[in-house]
């Protein structure tokens, strides 16, 4: 929420080495030195706070708030300026239920793109409000050891749904950092009423990012891994992510 800061990540016990496991430490191999590692804290510890961001800015850009371009509100004749109203719902299906974070995506579905990986809770996944409803759940393997791989997910059942989804679009196609740069972006068929998928890497890094918005539902799943020590291909990861999209809109009701 607003002016909330998200509460410490609890440290972890030391388990056996798995490719679901913590980032590589500063310095290490492809990090690029000392300043490195501060850039992939900044890049993956920030994702979470970067869903959250998305999903405020969705809710000031359609209550009235100035954009990009201040085009929100409407001049009158004679110079007088009118609010724009509120956003119109979306065409298509309205999903009213949802279920807990960790239960978007199936447990066959995890074993099989991401095996040993456990789920945690978003910071907003138990406050559902009137107006929309979020969750924001992530899975990676609670030991230390091997290389880094993290699949999250952002979801938003809103009226403003759409916006949610052309803001996530414009964000994940931004570079990030020095060393951040997308590859690869465009729009994906046969899963929603809209999709798009965006590939970046950043030195030893590789993100790739699936955007589907269905209804009033906007879903935004997204892979991150090490290329240096993982046999992960992009190919396969688009795959997979858009596969963890599709159990996340199966999952609504």
């Amino acid at each position: 929420m607003p002016g909330q800061a998200p509460p410490p990540v609890p440290p972890q016990a030391p388990g056996a080495p798995s490719a679901w496991s913590q980032p590589v430490p500063a310095g290490g191999p492809g990090n690029g030195g000392p300043g490195g590692g501060r850039s992939r804290v900044w890049l993956i510890g920030g994702a979470a706070a970067l869903a959250v961001a998305v999903v405020v800015g969705v809710v000031i850009a359609t209550s009235g708030g100035d954009d990009d371009k201040g085009d929100t509100a409407a001049k009158k004749p004679g110079g007088v300026t009118e609010p724009k109203g509120p956003e119109a719902p979306p065409k298509g299906k309205t999903f009213t239920k949802v279920p807990k974070g960790c239960e978007l995506i199936k447990p066959s579905t995890i074993e099989k793109i991401a095996p040993g990986a456990k789920c945690t809770p978003g910071l907003m996944d138990d406050k559902d409000l009137a107006s929309m409803i979020t969750r924001m759940p992530k899975w990676d393997h609670p030991g230390y050891g091997g290389d880094y791989q993290s699949l999250d997910v952002s979801l938003l059942v809103s009226p403003t749904a759409k916006s949610k989804y052309d803001i996530d679009k414009r964000v994940t196609m931004k570079e990030r950092g020095p060393t951040h740069e997308v590859t690869d972006s465009r729009p994906v068929k046969g899963i929603g009423e809209e999709a798009f998928v965006v590939h970046a890497v950043d030195d030893s890094l590789t993100w790739v990012t699936v955007l589907v918005r269905e209804g009033n539902a906007s879903v935004r799943t997204g892979f991150v891994y090490s290329q240096e020590t993982s046999d992960r291909t992009p190919k396969q990861t688009e795959d997979d992510a858009i596969t963890a999209a599709r159990d996340v809109l199966a999952s609504l009701s």
